[in-house]
């Protein structure tokens, strides 16, 4: 999938933290997240913040969930900013619906504000309602929001014989890659200053980094209850399947990377032997039907097999399945997930 974003408003927008948090499981489901951290100077004296995030491959039935529940916990909070929470305040008086201000030990003050979508074809029209946070002290603002993607790869996924390969392409705010057909659409619009973009992929951790972007900072394995207890209500994470790789950049914001995954394993075994096999059988055929006088037809040759060609087959048969039986319980169970 092409993966180049352009984050834009009619009013000038500093952004000084964009995330980008990309998940890709071993079944068909994907999920894309977008945070984005707004510079108090930039909202000060407006009720309403719009801003519009162009994702070429969003069609208007994708489905896009905020995520200012799950942010308004202050445990879940505390593990995706990566510091403490002294206190937390909100807007409503304790009904925790038109947003909260996070107090952390090592970092400013945050605000975490629910957001409304207007989900487009390749745009997602972003809608925040600042009046309560008007009524409050003024921090940075923060929202996120997740894509969640049925029967597609945000990677490019290449699949060979002995080894499968997984590309990331992620760009944002690249004046140069604005599609043509987009020029009018950004002609009125102001694409927003990004002080600094995380880029987290997290995906199988069978594989391998070959290639990494020059912006990696680590490599992890994920903390499968944070993250179950953050995003479990939107999607099963398995337990100790998945990695995180984090990027990070200041500027020329474009990750490259890619991994590899060897699959010499029960399928290439199972092909190897049912191989082995059908040229032994394809060899003996010719031989077997020259023996007789006449020469045997060919059509009459799978008649008059002896019984241990018949063996084979069978031990062949019953070796491929052995083999393959794993890959078609996952197979099997991956296409039940997909239809949760």
């Amino acid at each position: 999938m092409t993966n180049t974003f352009f984050i834009s408003s009619y009013e000038k927008i500093i952004i000084e933290r964009f995330h980008i948090c990309s998940w890709e499981f071993n079944t068909n489901v994907t999920l894309l997240e977008f945070g984005c951290e707004i510079n108090k100077t930039s909202i000060e004296k407006k009720d309403k913040l719009n801003l519009s995030l162009y994702i070429p491959w969003l069609t208007k039935d994708t489905i896009v969930i905020d995520l200012y529940k799950q942010l308004s916990s202050t445990e879940n909070s505390r593990f995706i900013f990566n510091d403490s929470v002294n206190g937390t305040d909100m807007l409503d008086g304790g009904v925790n619906k038109a947003g909260i201000i996070h107090r952390f030990k090592d970092r400013a003050a945050l605000c975490i504000l629910p957001v409304n979508f207007n989900v487009q074809s390749n745009q997602l029209d972003i809608d925040v309602d600042l009046k309560p946070y008007n009524t409050s002290e003024k921090p940075n603002i923060y929202f996120r929001f997740c894509i969640k993607l049925k029967g597609k790869h945000i990677s490019t996924r290449k699949l060979g014989i002995n080894k499968s390969t997984i590309i990331y392409d992620v760009k944002v705010n690249e004046k140069r890659n604005i599609p043509v057909s987009q020029s009018e659409a950004f002609r009125d619009k102001e694409i927003c200053h990004i002080e600094t973009c995380f880029c987290f992929n997290i995906l199988p951790n069978r594989y391998d980094i070959v290639f990494p972007d020059s912006s990696l900072k680590n490599v992890r394995t994920l903390e499968h209850s944070s993250f179950n207890q953050y995003l479990g209500e939107i999607i099963d994470i398995p337990k100790d399947e998945l990695m995180v790789v984090f990027n990070k950049k200041s500027e020329n914001f474009n990750f490259f990377s890619i991994y590899t995954q060897e699959r010499i394993g029960p399928a290439q075994f199972a092909a190897a032997i049912l191989i082995n096999v059908i040229c032994g059988i394809l060899l003996f055929i010719p031989s077997y039907r020259k023996s007789y006088s006449p020469e045997m037809k060919l059509s009459e040759v799978w008649y008059n097999f002896p019984l241990e060609i018949y063996i084979s087959f069978t031990i062949a048969i019953l070796s491929v399945a052995y083999f393959l039986w794993p890959k078609i319980i996952f197979y099997l169970k991956k296409i039940s997930f997909g239809k949760k």
